[in-house]
């Protein structure tokens, strides 16, 4: 007989061959000795250490007991199930009296001594494991889950210990990496975790233990005393299901338990799934591993070489391809990586690479990697998995994926395999093919043979970051070559990768480094691109870039799309950015900045990875000696920096900015030249300012239908000729000098009529700044001609004539904007709407209706300005009659409504409407004034009524009359009036009540009877006791008293104390304090004073009226 201390299968391999035999040689049943469940208890309290410390032990007894008594329901059901004893539960806490039972069953469901629950007490790896010693060191008494509950189970026995699961157990808890994609919340989680770890065991004992049952009642119990109390486990558990991550399995009799779903499957249906499956070529295997990724090349390996993937499967028609596309690959390597399902697959592509080689034709490099071969067992793997996913695809899309990953990761091993293997790598030039015995050893024959083919190619030569391969700092490349200046992803800190270190001693040379040190691979790529550059500039004086690139990309140099080329190039090209350079597009041309160049290498660069069939060709242009004089003299004339002065385009654009400066045009100069001592000839001069007029407009006269660069190149020969006329032109140009040009010119316009109308409105000079407004407000100043500029002056003559004429008519003005504004306000006080009075109007209606646009739009606008100029003159002195006495044409218009009423309250009723009514339409002007006559009509009715009441009051309303007697003026009111009588004194007291009360208020009053009763004091008092006082006039016999006390309290009004609750409350109040200030004596003294029969019947009347009375009676028996 051997005793055999855990379970014999875990004694073996599941791979090794020899398992069944040797198993086969035990006597079967063999018996399995498992530990009662109450010694597990005691060995598990034994095994856990207490502090020696007696204080420390006191304070654990009482946290014991406090432990103890959160778990009365879970504790009895494991007591019962285990046989054990209170002591045995208490020696074992902080650890659930749940989690201590299932921990020595889980224990067991190892296949080997892996884990055990002396293991997961005793271990003291920390975070490692997360055992018991861990929960110790994390949790506390005090915390808001003082107990290890199951859940805490998870990390010991599943995540650090899956590998050494029995399948059964395994492949229930695997449901939970599957259900986590839902995104669970952490109560979820840790729910799911106790479901899992509750059914594995509970399947594992045959569900014969009641507790291990999954059921809500055991989820609760399970964290009784935790912070998932109170059935919020078993909510939890129930919000799995219904998000499908559990479900509801039935045990019959009404009973059920939450349950992951396991699918076994039809094993059918899943072998015609695994046909699909055998139907992938190994190419298509491949991309959906990613096993491609199994050689990847950094840096300038990966910029060089254009990897493809074949299998024998789809070789011939790959290389085919390859061979027609071999334009597209003319600075890089192609090569041809080979991959093979197996051994059968491996010959196969090894002679078909063989055939490609001998043909010839094919400019490609092969590397075979069918050296590693996926294999009959990794080939198994992923078919058995992948028929799996697509079986339960649709009936459970986690189990699914879960296969998928599961297949994937079989390729994955395939693709570390062929990493870690073998290569044979084919040329043309050794068809017979060398072996990598690592991946090392396969990136080094990469590199020779790439460095066979492009002699000067950069990363031969260079050694620098692998970001210098990379492309998404193009510009700042060419910006730190040009400036040799490195910054950003172009500095290094390493002295290797340096690239000052590089370029050698060419970097930052000030001499020409090409000629004195020759033999740089730096000087050997300038001397290439100067070549080319000078051929171009012989025959058409400009060089594409792309013509420069194109060089440099062909072999020896094989220049690729990158930073460290963007770099290099800024380098060897940063001569041409001096200014002696231009950059033009074909259309367009300007100086060759450090931008321009940027941009271009960028572009074109850039173009290589994503090509553009509307790319334009730019050109780095030479310059002309009479282009060069025209940018110095402008430079200078202007006072604009010569650095912004290096082509024809930039310095017009800057031409034109300076002239937006000098307010009005440089034409004008032309006008006071005569007066300015200048040296060079001022023919020329004058020629020349027509001239920048022509460059910046060529509209303007002087540049006729020249181009830009005619004007700009006789401009230079002008300035070559006269060598002092930049200076000249200096002292000419400027604003002051402008608008003293302009100033002559006025004078000689028309006789100098804008001068004369400028000293008639006194405007002290102002016209010259009106003149520089138009410029202002316009295009800028630099379109315009003389004809353009004459148009502007006569404007300029019509408003100041428009100014004069309204100064007759208007308060004065000195401007154009104030004459607008004058007459605007004008117009606001005409209160007779132009749109209601056009039809009684005649020509005068005219002016009227102009009036009205200015008023409406508030200005003249310009196409007005001669019409309204011309109506002004003509009606001047009409408008001002009209204006002085607008009541005649009102009552014209609106007679219907003032028809009644005598001249004076017709103007009263016109003066009533508001102002700005002459632009008010005809409707809602009519409805005003039939409002402002209903107003006026009901006011006067409103004002005959209150002066009755004062005249027969001597007060302005009734809330003055009962603030002046302190008491409601209702009270003085015969009851079957008070109604009437409210609504009159609500009259009187508005401010605009309607007519129909008016009248009816005026009648009540007319006929009233009560005014006599307002002044008699007595018939004050009664009424105030009556309707105010009442029943506590017992207790309050001071009339004035009580006036004073109900003003001093209420917040109302005396006018509103008519049968108002607050009154009554506060009376009541009043009357409670008198009574037991003496009151109540008095009535004692009564009693006191009264037959005892006479008591017995006032007090039966009283408890028949009065319920508090009787029932105190009641109470007191």
């Amino acid at each position: 007989m051997i005793i055999v201390t855990h379970k014999s299968a875990g004694l073996f391999d599941d791979a090794d061959k020899d398992k069944i035999k040797i198993l086969d040689r035990f006597v079967k049943p063999t018996c399995i000795i498992e530990l009662p469940e109450n010694m597990a208890f005691q060995l598990m309290g034994i095994a856990m250490e207490k502090n020696g410390d007696e204080v420390v032990l006191e304070d654990w007894k009482e946290t014991v007991d406090e432990l103890y008594d959160r778990t009365n329901e879970s504790r009895a059901i494991v007591k019962s199930i285990a046989n054990i004893q209170d002591k045995e539960l208490k020696d074992i806490l902080p650890i659930h009296s749940y989690t201590a039972l299932l921990l020595k069953h889980i224990s067991s469901a190892f296949d080997s001594n892996q884990r055990s629950m002396f293991d997961f007490i005793k271990n003291d790896r920390g975070d490692e494991i997360k055992g018991f010693q861990w929960f110790i060191d994390n949790y506390g008494p005090e915390d808001e889950n003082p107990l290890l509950t199951i859940d805490m189970l998870w990390e010991f026995f599943y995540e650090k210990g899956k590998a050494y699961l029995s399948h059964d157990i395994r492949s229930i808890l695997d449901c939970y990496s599957r259900a986590i994609t839902k995104k669970l919340k952490e109560e979820d989680k840790r729910v799911l975790k106790t479901v899992l770890l509750l059914q594995a065991i509970s399947q594992k004992v045959g569900d014969s233990v009641e507790l291990f049952i999954p059921n809500e009642k055991n989820v609760n119990n399970a964290f009784e005393g935790s912070d998932m109390d109170d059935g919020a486990a078993g909510r939890c558990a129930e919000k799995l299901v219904r998000e499908e991550v559990l479900y509801k399995k039935n045990l019959g009799g009404g009973k059920f338990q939450y349950s992951a779903l396991i699918n076994a499957g039809d094993m059918a249906a899943i072998d015609k799934f695994k046909e699909q499956v055998d139907k992938k070529t190994t190419t298509k295997l491949v991309n959906e591993g990613e096993v491609d990724e199994a050689i990847i090349l950094g840096g300038a390996l990966n910029k060089r070489y254009v990897f493809n993937y074949a299998s024998s499967y789809d070789f011939d028609s790959l290389i085919k391809k390859l061979r027609n596309e071999e334009n597209k690959y003319e600075n890089n390597i192609v090569a041809v990586v080979t991959f093979a399902k197996d051994d059968r697959e491996s010959v196969v592509i090894g002679k078909k690479i063989q055939e490609a080689l001998k043909d010839g034709s094919y400019n490609m490099i092969f590397i075979d990697t069918s050296l590693t071969p996926l294999g009959k067992d990794g080939y198994e793997q992923y078919r058995e998995n992948m028929a799996q996913s697509m079986y339960h695809q649709g009936k459970d899309n986690n189990l699914s994926k879960q296969y998928e990953m599961n297949a994937k990761e079989s390729l994955k091993k395939w693709k570390n395999r062929i990493t870690n293997g073998e290569f044979m790598v084919y040329s043309p030039d050794k068809q017979e093919g060398e072996r990598a015995t690592t991946i090392e050893m396969l990136y080094n024959l990469l590199l020779e043979l790439n460095k066979k083919k492009y002699k000067y190619a950069l990363e031969n030569h260079y050694t620098v970051i692998d970001n210098m391969y990379a492309l998404q700092a193009l510009k700042p490349g060419v910006l730190c070559g040009v400036k040799q200046e490195l910054k950003g992803t172009f500095k290094s800190t390493n002295e290797t990768t340096k690239l000052e270190k590089a370029i050698g001693d060419a970097w930052q040379y000030e001499g020409k480094y090409w000629e004195d040190m020759p033999n740089l691979l730096i000087s050997k790529i300038k001397n290439t691109v100067i070549s080319v550059i000078e051929d171009n500039f012989n025959n058409g004086g400009r060089v594409s870039i792309a013509t420069i690139y194109d060089e440099l990309k062909a072999e020896p140099f094989g220049f690729m799309p990158c930073n460290l080329t963007a770099f290099v190039m800024g380098f060897v090209l940063k001569e041409y950015v001096d200014g002696s350079y231009a950059w033009s597009d074909g259309i367009e041309n300007v100086s060759l900045t450090v931008v321009k160049l940027q941009e271009m290498i960028d572009e074109y660069i850039k173009l290589q990875i994503t090509p553009n069939p509307r790319y334009k060709d730019k050109y780095i242009v030479a310059m002309t000696e009479d282009e060069k004089a025209f940018n110095e003299a402008t430079a200078i004339a202007f006072n604009i920096s010569k650095k912004f002065c290096t082509s024809i385009e930039q310095t017009r654009e800057h031409i034109r900015n300076k002239m937006k400066s000098l307010t009005f045009p440089i034409w004008t100069l032309k006008y006071i030249i005569e007066d300015v001592e200048l040296s060079s000839d001022k023919k020329d001069l004058s020629r020349i300012l027509d001239l920048y007029c022509g460059i910046a407009n060529t509209n303007n006269f002087g540049a006729g239908t020249t181009s830009e660069t005619d004007i700009a190149y006789e401009i230079g020969k002008l300035c070559i000729k006269n060598k002092n006329a930049a200076e000249d032109l200096k002292v000419l140009i400027n604003k002051e000098n402008c608008t003293e040009g302009m100033k002559a010119y006025i004078r000689e316009f028309e006789g100098g009529k804008l001068l004369e109308l400028s000293e008639a409105i006194g405007d002290n000079g102002q016209y010259i700044n009106v003149l520089r407004k138009k410029f202002d407000a316009d295009e800028a100043n630099w379109v315009w001609n003389i004809e353009t500029v004459e148009q502007k002056i006569v404007e300029v003559i019509l408003e100041y004539n428009i100014i004069f004429e309204s100064n007759k008519t208007i308060s004065k003005s000195t401007s154009f904007e104030s004459t607008e504004r004058e007459w605007c306000d004008k117009c606001q006080y005409i209160r007779m709407s132009y749109p209601a009075a056009k039809k009684h109007l005649d020509e005068f209606g005219k002016f009227l209706e102009i009036l009205y646009d200015v008023k409406k739009s508030g200005k003249i606008l310009d196409s007005n300005k001669k019409k309204f100029y011309d109506l002004l003159v003509k009606n001047s002195d009409r408008f001002k009659e009209y204006y002085s006495n607008q009541i005649e044409l009102f009552k014209k218009v609106c007679g219907f409504y003032v028809e009644d009423f005598n001249d004076e309250e017709v103007r009263e009723i016109y003066n009533s409407l508001p102002t700005g009514s002459f632009t008010k339409d005809k409707t809602e002007y009519i409805n005003i004034v039939n409002t402002k006559v209903e107003e006026y009509k009901r006011e006067s009715k409103a004002t005959k009524l209150k002066e009755l009441w004062e005249e027969k009051t001597n007060t302005v309303t009734p809330k003055e009359w009962s603030k002046k007697y302190l008491m409601p003026i209702l009270c003085m009111i015969d009851d079957s009036e008070v109604q009437l009588a409210q609504m009159t004194f609500e009259a009187i007291n508005k401010k605009n009540p309607d007519n129909s009360t008016i009248d009816k208020a005026i009648n009540y009053l007319n006929e009233a009877t009560f005014f006599a009763k307002l002044e008699d004091e007595k018939a004050r008092n009664n009424a105030f006791v009556n309707y105010v006082i009442k029943d506590y006039d017992v207790m309050l016999n001071d009339i004035d008293e009580v006036k004073q006390y109900l003003s001093n309290k209420i917040s109302a009004e005396p006018y509103e104390w008519y049968g108002l609750p607050e009154v009554d409350k506060r009376l009541k109040q009043m009357a409670e304090a008198k009574y037991n200030q003496g009151g109540c004596e008095k009535a004692l003294e009564k009693i006191e004073n009264m037959e005892l029969a006479d008591v017995k019947r006032y007090l039966k009347d009283l408890i028949r009226d009065d319920m508090t009375v009787g029932m105190a009676i009641i109470k007191e028996n």
